[in-house]
């Protein structure tokens, strides 16, 4: 039988060399939080802000996380407020060593016992769990956004319900109106948003 990797989540808020807020969160093996953090930290250098196109944001995103992602990282997303965006976007959760894909609205299992969905216009999810637990997930989302009254405070209430390591990814920009990351894990509960 396949031994559990114990997993711990990771958040911080930075500047971009060119001033735009980014906030970078993940999953980690418990005893990397810190060296992780400090790996994300780079962002500081990177300029991110220059494009203006949904799909273009996202990917620049997506390609800053995988060049600052140490080997361990098996999981990690991001958000970041860029100013223009005309729909919403600015968010991106996945394995970073991937390839970029836009959201897939399926239930994935990237790591034993973890389960991910990533929904178009956010938002994008991981957690410890079981799969009924993420169909019964993916169904509030589109429950909720089909309605047009989805909130991330009703998604991540859900996840305190079912699990206790999780990472909630919302598009930064754009039309998002609370653009931020939360997460859970052996640490306790954080957020961080633009808001």
């Amino acid at each position: 039988m396949e031994k559990k990797l114990l997993l711990e989540a990771f958040l911080l808020k930075a500047k971009t060399a060119d001033g735009f807020g980014v906030i970078i969160g993940g999953f980690c093996p418990a005893e990397m939080k810190d060296e992780a953090v400090k790996s994300y930290s780079d962002i500081g250098v990177m300029n991110l802000g220059q494009f203006k196109d949904v799909f273009l944001i996202d990917y620049a995103l997506a390609e800053a996380v995988r060049l600052l992602s140490p080997e361990y990282i098996k999981i990690a997303g991001a958000s970041i407020r860029v100013e223009g965006a005309k729909s919403s976007t600015g968010g991106v959760l996945g394995n970073p060593f991937d390839e970029h894909d836009s959201a897939q609205e399926e239930i994935e299992e990237p790591l034993p016992g973890i389960y991910m969905l990533t929904v178009s216009g956010g938002p994008g999810i991981a957690f410890s769990g079981t799969f009924q637990e993420a169909v019964r997930l993916k169904e509030m989302i589109a429950h909720e956004k089909k309605k047009g009254k989805f909130k991330m405070k009703n998604l991540v209430k859900q996840l305190d319900s079912v699990s206790n390591l999780y990472i909630a990814v919302s598009d930064g920009s754009g039309s998002s109106d609370d653009g931020g990351i939360y997460i859970s894990g052996l640490s306790g509960k954080q957020c961080e948003a633009f808001n």
